[in-house]
């Protein structure tokens, strides 16, 4: 008998992948060859269980229900019977087996095939409906280690399989716990080589599978290139034996990343073949930490802005003044805390501050695009992340007060709609952020470029859309959705808008009332205030909006006015007749670019940056 008209029944074996499609009633699930699905499962019982047709429908009962091994769990509640929804999934654990069962309308076997391969050849998903506790998928074994590492409830914490819709709890799959340990104490009994405890090779790297699971939203440490959590005992090794080339995940040019459990006398992990190894990684991106990252906070610096609105110049010229204006101000060392890792961004600055000509300062996008950016696993994704320039600040007083900062340098086509997704998370930094700053382009803007018809600089006669009110916009929605954040709820991370390149438009505030706002080794919010004031008048005349976008995102705004070069820019032709727009190098002096980084180190770092009222 047909279950129902075209109605056909599809059971997938999460453990084995075993895939089963049925039409007829009834449908018997058991041990015994004679059942229609077959389980190798010393638990089940021969003929355990039938998915059968009545008159009230499609059910599911147990054949020996007296059997003290006879019922079953359906939908995570003991049952001997129960109807089944059609076109609905439910769960089913007999003995220590696990399945998932659908009834469903379909034409083709295939479709019902692919459905049971998405589920079964996917891993084990901790609690899909929290974002808290989502993972990348894991063995059953990570199943369980991540239940000790997260604390969870195994009562009240489910965990599906693949593309699953439903799941099974925590406590249901802990009977598997007691068969795999039992299956390795007798492995372990049976072999005649030593104790994997005392063996050289404690685990093999070569799966993915086999790193330890690290819960991805918890832990004292934030990545800097990934933006994923971990504890200090989290962090993978970096091989150093030449042997040892090729990580599963990083590919064959790159060392093997590994979880040490040996170490020598000085504490430093013991790669395979005994070799100490000083550099470590983070165990999600697996992407190599700078030198001492635990030994001072870091603090993510994001710039935010439009394509092709200055932010790479204006970075560069920024950790150039920092250097100098931390030092001689401040008394604070700003330094280079990895040379390897910012060697695209000294370059950047070697390149513009070295050169003779426009054409030699000009920097090409796709220099840019080339250098800033590399391909790394995040949540079992191979995507695209920016590279993270990591510079150190210590003061002369205390050493309390040190930490490093972070800056990324973005496409601002990342910053647009549509362009941010687990698959290009490249500009998720801005919800990891310790202070964000909005680049703003007067040149692009219409409003602006109106009251400026008569100025002879080039960048106001370009042709570039103006999408700076909808990135400003997607920035608040990106941060709010990835923070949990209500509509209406503010961060209380600080937030400047720099309006860029005001040696085109200082005039209309007059420059003479900018107060300098460093006095005496100190930063005088006074004057900030002031300044901000100013800055925020000018943009309420001609851009509302960003105002209005910018305070509806944080509850600390300052406004700030910047110039990179601090003279207008010229035209010049490259190698390839192209016409282009670069700074003069002979005449480059910025004007007022650190004081919004001096502003938020202020925010964050008042003891390496301290202001009065």
């Amino acid at each position: 008998m047909a279950f129902a008209h075209k109605l056909s029944l599809g059971v997938i074996n999460c453990l084995n992948g075993e895939f089963k499609q049925a039409s007829s009633s009834p449908f018997v699930i058991g041990s015994g060859s004679d059942s229609d699905l077959v389980i190798q499962d010393d638990s089940v019982l021969d003929q355990h269980c039938l998915v059968e047709k009545t008159k009230k429908g499609i059910q599911i009962r147990s054949i020996q229900a007296d059997h003290p091994d006879g019922s079953l769990i359906l939908d995570g509640k003991p049952t001997t019977l129960a109807p089944l929804k059609a076109r609905t999934e439910h769960s089913l654990q007999i003995g220590r087996s696990f399945l998932i069962l659908v009834t469903t309308l379909t034409s083709k076997k295939e479709n019902l095939q692919r459905w049971g391969m998405d589920i079964g050849n996917g891993g084990w998903i901790i609690n899909k409906s929290n974002k808290a506790a989502a993972t990348r998928p894991l063995d059953i074994l990570e199943v369980f280690s991540a239940r000790d590492t997260m604390g969870l409830d195994p009562n009240s914490t489910p965990v599906f399989k693949g593309n699953s819709q439903v799941g099974f709890y925590l406590s249901q799959l802990m009977a598997l716990e007691a068969e795999k340990e039992h299956s390795l104490d007798d492995n372990i009994a049976d072999s005649d080589e030593e104790p994997v405890a005392e063996r050289v090779d404690e685990v093999s790297e070569s799966s993915p599978s086999m790193s330890r699971f690290v819960d991805a939203d918890s832990g004292e440490f934030t990545c800097p290139t990934c933006w994923l959590k971990f504890d200090r005992g989290d962090v993978m090794h970096v091989a150093v034996h030449d042997s040892l080339f090729g990580d599963p995940l990083l590919g064959e040019e790159q060392m093997q990343r590994f979880h040490a459990s040996r170490f020598n006398d000085r504490g430093q992990a013991l790669d395979d073949y005994g070799i100490p190894c000083t550099e470590i990684a983070c165990p999600h991106c697996r992407r190599a930490l700078p030198p001492g990252f635990f030994d001072e906070p870091h603090k993510i610096f994001s710039i935010v802005g439009a394509p092709q609105s200055g932010k790479s110049y204006y970075l560069t010229v920024v950790i150039k003044l920092l250097q100098t204006t931390l030092f001689r101000k401040f008394g604070v060392v700003f330094r280079d805390a990895d040379p390897a890792g910012n060697a695209p961004i000294n370059e950047m600055k070697s390149h513009l501050f070295s050169a003779q000509t426009s054409s030699q300062a000009y920097l090409t996008k796709t220099q840019l695009e080339g250098a800033m950016y590399e391909r790394l696993p995040r949540y079992d994704r191979m995507v695209t992340l920016p590279k993270p320039f990591i510079f150190s600040l210590s003061g002369s007083e205390s050493d309390e007060e040190n930490c490093s900062v972070v800056f990324y340098d973005n496409a601002g086509e990342h910053f647009q709609p549509g362009q941010d997704s687990t698959n290009s998370p490249g500009a998720q930094h801005i919800a990891s952020s310790d202070a964000i700053f909005f680049l703003f382009d007067p040149t692009i803007n219409p409003d602006f470029r109106r009251s400026l018809a008569d100025s002879n600089d080039p960048q106001f006669k370009s042709q570039v859309s103006d999408q700076q009110d909808v990135i400003l916009a997607e920035t608040e929605v990106r941060i709010k959705r990835l923070l949990g954040l209500g509509r209406r709820e503010k961060v209380d991370i600080p937030l400047s808008i720099i309006v860029g390149k005001c040696d085109s438009w200082i005039h209309k505030i007059s420059e003479d009332k900018l107060r300098d706002p460093i006095v005496d080794g100190t930063l005088d919010m006074g004057a900030i205030e002031d300044n901000s004031a100013l800055v925020r008048g000018l943009m309420e005349e001609y851009c509302p909006y960003i105002v209005a976008n910018a305070e509806r995102i944080s509850s600390d705004v300052c406004y700030f006015a910047a110039s990179a070069f601090g003279h207008t820019p010229i035209t010049f032709e490259d190698e390839k007749g192209v016409t282009r727009i670069g700074p003069d190098p002979q005449k480059i002096d910025p004007m007022y670019a650190e004081i919004p980084t001096l502003w938020a180190l202020s925010r964050v770092r008042p003891g390496l940056v301290p202001s009065f009222q």
